[in-house]
């Protein structure tokens, strides 16, 4: 409590209400108008306040600085223009108290060459839903399509097929560290993260097919130029 608190991303936000959980002043941002809508809703019914903003994360601004921003589930992957990842960042660390920590995860290139690299799968088979998605890595782009093909049965016995294609961007970890530094933020630390289990490892590598990292705007040195909550 008294804390303020950012989600980055945060889609229908799953991981924002668990920070509004712990009493904080939290925001989330997403610039999709239906996830925000759908988030908003949830967290009425849970009893939580947030504050929904609905912006891109290349053009975040919010009132004031946060001590905590977090952005989970891969988002950062979704950067995939050259310039995007070293102005989200900025962007980032301009919302920041000094001192305010900033926390995300992200897929490896070997997630993205190994574990979705030209696969197939089913993802649902049922009387009235199925579904399947493809993925396949670009080495020389960096960039992991993954396209989603679904067809649900309506009232009227018919098919209805959808489809939906993902793109994400595999980040070498030490471009990742160079854009934060440039960003004005250092890098406290780098870990491992195993899906199956939901825990953090030791220290995160390109072997590693997960990793999240912590990263810290300096605290403010005493004098002019500081910047109190």
């Amino acid at each position: 409590p008294g804390s303020l608190l950012l989600d980055l991303a945060c889609g229908t936000g799953a991981a924002t209400f668990v920070l509004a959980a712990t009493g904080a002043t939290t925001f989330g941002v997403d610039r999709s108008t239906e996830m925000l809508i759908e988030a908003e809703r949830a967290a009425g019914e849970a009893g939580l306040r947030i504050t929904w903003l609905e912006q891109d994360l290349r053009e975040l601004s919010i009132p004031g600085c946060v001590d905590l921003a977090t952005s989970f589930f891969d988002s950062i992957n979704y950067l995939v223009e050259d310039d995007d990842l070293g102005i989200v960042f900025a962007r980032v660390a301009a919302s920041l108290t000094d001192g305010g920590y900033f926390v995300f995860d992200l897929n490896t290139r070997r997630r993205f060459s190994e574990g979705w690299g030209n696969t197939s799968l089913i993802a649902a088979d049922r009387d009235d839903l199925f579904g399947a998605y493809r993925s396949w890595f670009e080495p020389e782009t960096g960039l992991s399509p993954l396209v989603l093909t679904f067809f649900v049965k309506r009232d009227d016995a018919c098919w209805e097929r959808f489809d939906e294609e993902h793109v994400e961007r595999a980040y070498d970890l030490e471009d990742v560290e160079r854009a934060l530094h440039a960003a004005g933020l250092n890098v406290v630390d780098i870990r491992s993260f195993h899906d199956g289990s939901g825990t953090l490892g030791g220290r995160g590598s390109e072997e590693s097919e997960r990793v999240v990292f912590f990263a810290q705007r300096p605290p403010a040195q005493p004098g002019p130029g500081s910047r109190p909550r």
